[in-house]
């Protein structure tokens, strides 16, 4: 039978902790403190049979943060409502953070019967209840009146409790281990011992684990669910899990134990933002928040662009920056308390678990991303366009829907470039489209050069190489650009007819390489020639180099073709009468310092004049074509 964890939901001295203690016989107030004044503070547990856990939580307002976190690990409520108070206002935050989690079915208990003693005063707090809860679409399971001196009524829910309990069944479970830490200790004789109720997935003895956000690895050394040992632990389970080596130092309320690799820590999400029905608040840009993730409470600022404020009742996607990394998961829900007074504001579920700086400024993109998880596939991959990821990292990010990603990429009639790079045929026409800006852009800075290099291109677009080629292919065959050379140009392109100031440039700067004769000519020297600016100055070179006026040697440094040709027949006489050229012959034949002599050295290796061979260079095969 599948495991049931049911949380108790109510006001303070509404009789919860003494409810739990007549159905299952355990005090789960057991903190010094809790017997000390009467209230519960931190979250108990008991357990009704070996199938049935319930979490007891505090009531008090200001143990709102205890009770999130035993919330975070249930699949039904609890209500508790006193016969004398009715629906107070911890009844009703906590009803709001059950909705806000997604807990929308359970039962009710309306204790202090025997206070009241008036039936139709009762009728009424029942009356009220109902009205309440449906507004909140709260399905109510049995609403039971408790005697909790007398145990009248107790059996009755106890026995709706187990008939529900033995239909029930957890959602699909992932294979990936998830489990929210809420309590950790020492045990003698074992060591460290983390509880919480499984999230996702399944564990075993001996498996590994990741504990986040500290990301520390270890192993499993024994499992125990409703007190007894076990072998595996599944989705649901509440679980003790004995940890190898594990200090305790690495753990708190809010860890989470997970599959290693499987969750990253984040502190940028994207969620769509949920305000409950009654709230007073109003969220502004940059208001600091306390957010409630699993276990764990965390301080974070919500950012909103365009819309000014979100108000009660509304919903908007909005980005959230956390103060310190936590482990987040895909979907995973949460809820938004006020910073102070620390009040229930609303909820959200995580829609992106984690960005990058430049996706703040995509407003327009935020707030239309889909809460339909196959919807939000595609609408992130088309999105996505600008920086396309693999297959492999979208199964990451959709970890939780990793075995229907691959259906929904042929539903969705995605494509795949051979790298492995997912894309929408949207995609390629936009790439396509700024492709064609870029190719406009670029001729119309640098007219002097013929077009843009291949190494320019990818440069340029952050995108797979296969996937760069693949659109330029696409803007060749319809006739848009062209490619000569090695060289990527506009069609339409034409160079205009050169200035005399750029004649007499060019004219200045073959010169000066041709009147240095063997001595090459590094960069920085035609920078100073006449102060030309380095990108002026680059367009000068690359067509000089384009109509064969100049020879770059590389490493900065430039030759005349004339003088290369000197060079090359310099080598040819050594070599008639040598095998091996070192360093000084090439120095004393050529009349270089080392300087120039090895950039100059090194481009004749590049062009197969030489060929290296340690510290010596013999005949190249294009020494003599």
């Amino acid at each position: 039978m599948t495991q049931l964890v049911i949380g108790t939901a109510g006001h303070i001295d509404h009789g919860k902790t003494s409810l739990v203690k007549s159905l299952t016989g355990t005090e789960t107030d057991s903190l010094l403190e809790e017997k000390k004044r009467g209230m519960t503070i931190d979250l108990g547990f008991a357990y009704l049979n070996d199938n049935i856990t319930i979490i007891d939580v505090p009531g008090h307002e200001k143990f709102i943060r205890n009770m999130t976190a035993g919330a975070a690990n249930i699949h039904c409520g609890l209500i508790v409502v006193a016969a004398d108070d009715g629906i107070m206002p911890q009844t009703i935050e906590h009803i709001d953070i059950l909705n806000i989690l997604g807990i929308n079915k359970g039962w009710v208990a309306i204790t202090k019967v025997d206070v009241v003693n008036d039936e139709e005063w009762i009728d009424l707090i029942e009356l009220e209840i109902y009205e309440y809860l449906s507004k909140h679409n709260f399905q109510i399971f049995s609403c039971n009146r408790i005697n909790n001196i007398s145990g009248l009524g107790v059996d009755i829910l106890k026995q709706n409790i187990f008939s529900y309990a033995q239909h029930f069944k957890s959602d699909e479970s992932l294979k990936y281990f998830r489990m929210n830490v809420d309590r950790f200790f020492i045990k003698k004789g074992f060591g460290t011992i983390v509880t919480g109720t499984v999230a996702e997935g399944q564990a075993a003895v001996g498996d590994l684990v990741e504990i986040l956000p500290n990301s520390v690895s270890t192993k499993i050394r024994g499992l125990q669910s409703h007190g007894k040992n076990t072998k595996l632990i599944y989705k649901g389970d509440r679980a003790a899990v004995n940890l190898l080596n594990m200090k305790l130092k690495n753990l708190h309320r809010g860890s989470v134990i997970a599959t290693p690799k499987t969750i990253k820590n984040t502190k940028k999400i994207i969620a769509e933002i949920n305000m409950i029905k009654n709230t007073k608040w109003v969220l502004k840009h940059n208001q600091r928040l306390r957010l409630h993730f699993g276990t764990d409470e965390i301080f974070g600022r919500i950012i909103i662009k365009n819309k000014k404020k979100i108000k009660k009742n509304q919903k908007v996607n909005c980005v959230l920056l956390l103060e310190a990394e936590i482990p987040v998961s895909l979907d995973e829900k949460f809820l938004i308390r006020s910073y102070s007074p620390m009040n229930t504001i609303g909820g959200g579920i995580v829609l992106v678990p984690s960005i990058d700086d430049d996706c703040l400024e995509k407003n327009n993109v935020i707030k239309k991303i889909p809460l339909n998880p196959k919807e939000r596939f595609f609408f992130l991959v088309d999105s996505s366009w600008e920086k396309l990821k693999t297959f492999t990292e979208w199964k990451k990010i959709f970890i939780k829907y990793h075995d229907k990603i691959d259906e929904w990429f042929e539903q969705l009639g995605l494509q795949k470039s051979q790298s492995g790079a997912i894309f929408t045929l949207d995609s390629v026409e936009r790439v396509k489209l700024k492709m064609k800006i870029f190719f406009k852009n670029y001729h119309s800075r640098n007219f002097l050069r013929n077009g843009v290099s291949i190494q320019t291109i990818h440069s340029t677009f952050d995108l797979p190489q296969d996937f760069v080629t693949t659109i330029l292919n696409e803007l060749i065959r319809e006739k848009h650009i062209k490619l000569a050379d090695g060289i990527y140009s506009l069609i339409s392109f034409s160079k205009p007819s050169l200035t005399k100031l750029q004649i007499e440039q060019i004219d200045s700067i073959e010169n000066f390489i041709k009147k240095s004769g063997l001595v090459p000519i590094e960069k920085k020297a035609l920078e100073n020639l006449k102060g030309y600016k380095p990108s002026q100055l680059l367009d000068l070179i690359y067509f000089l180099k384009s109509k064969n006026k100049i020879v770059d040697l590389g490493n900065d440094f430039f030759i005349h073709p004339n003088h290369l040709i000197v060079l090359l027949n310099y080598l040819k006489k050594y070599f008639t009468n040598s095998v091996e050229l070192s360093v000084s012959d090439f120095k004393k034949i050529s009349g270089l310092t080392r300087k120039t002599a090895i950039p100059v050295l090194e481009f004749l290796d590049k062009k197969k004049y030489t060929i290296r061979n340690n510290n010596v260079r013999m005949i190249g095969q294009n020494l003599y074509e």
